[in-house]
């Protein structure tokens, strides 16, 4: 068995305890020894068995040694060209109180950019629709439990008077993702809510949310809407500007590395792969001591079932 140095444990564990990462308290509960051991053990005065106690603080040490470097912190936003248009395009509809529509492929940051807005602003609204949440009674639930209603009348009547009733003077916006589900009534409802109350109406999803408004059978329905979109923003593509982005957020800085994820990012699913592959190759990494290099992020790829660029 390998001996343990009492000394290098206690100054690790009580520069953690200085530095407020953990308490003493905490300590105890964790390695399931009682607070005055750990203390006394601490002060070199614990007349038990230290082997013990400096084995099971040394096992907690190794713990948590290896979940603070295990998984490199991904950044919670990533403020890219794109996401940077896609909050103005949401603030414009906020500030002017008016309909705005944001449409385009998946994976090109437009769900992580509203979370963003709403999560930063006043009186933002944000309902994702699906084939469960697509129908007028629906959509309007979920708009007043995201207000706080939380004895919200499952009627369509009473809630959309109840709504009328706390939207106006708010300044708000709403904003839909997964838009391209949403039902006519449900559209039209929402469009009548914003007239009538003066808010924000922000529809986002796929390219199914503009060609429903402008074409096909139904087109005449929608022309009602449609006449009402003050700005549209449909993307396409992630830029090369998006893709340096997220390589500054995880400090990738070499060259071929960049070149690599751009590649990447022109594949269908574009900046959500790397958000997934960059926190993989990031593990790689820091398992050799090294920063993000092709190779970690060619293993991060084959890892998650990618398949070789090469190949195409």
């Amino acid at each position: 068995m390998t001996q343990i140095n009492h000394d290098v444990v206690r100054s690790a564990i009580r520069e953690l305890i200085d530095g407020k990462a953990i308490s003493g308290a905490a300590l105890a509960r964790e390695t399931g020894t009682s607070t005055a051991t750990v203390s006394q053990f601490l002060n070199g005065k614990y007349k038990g068995d230290n082997d013990t106690v400096a084995a099971s603080l040394n096992t907690w040490l190794e713990s948590h040694t290896a979940a603070k470097t295990s998984l490199p912190v991904a950044p919670d936003f990533v403020e890219t060209p794109t996401s940077q248009k896609i909050l103005a395009t949401l603030t414009w509809a906020q500030l002017a109180g008016t309909i705005v529509l944001v449409y385009g492929n998946p994976g090109v940051g437009k769900t992580k950019a509203i979370r963003q807005y709403a999560a930063t602003g006043n009186n933002v609204w944000h309902i994702t629709a699906s084939k469960s949440r697509s129908n007028e009674l629906e959509t309007l639930y979920e708009l007043a439990l995201k207000m706080g209603i939380a004895d919200a009348p499952y009627r369509r009547g009473a809630l959309s008077r109840l709504l009328r009733q706390r939207l106006p003077d708010t300044r708000g916006l709403i904003v839909v993702d997964e838009a391209d589900w949403l039902s006519l009534d449900a559209v039209e409802e929402l469009r009548i809510l914003q007239e009538e109350c003066g808010v924000g109406l922000a529809l986002v999803g796929n390219h199914k949310v503009y060609d429903r408004l402008t074409g096909g059978q139904r087109s005449v329905d929608f022309a009602r809407l449609f006449s009402r979109v003050s700005k549209k923003y449909v993307i396409n593509t992630v830029s090369a500007g998006d893709v340096d982005s997220f390589c500054d957020a995880w400090q990738v800085s070499g060259q071929e590395e960049r070149k690599l994820l751009k590649m990447i990012a022109r594949r269908p699913g574009a900046l959500r792969s790397l958000s997934h592959i960059l926190p993989l190759a990031g593990i790689y990494a820091q398992g050799k001591g090294e920063t993000i290099g092709t190779s970690h992020i060619q293993s991060a790829m084959l890892e998650l079932g990618h398949s070789n660029l090469n190949e195409e």
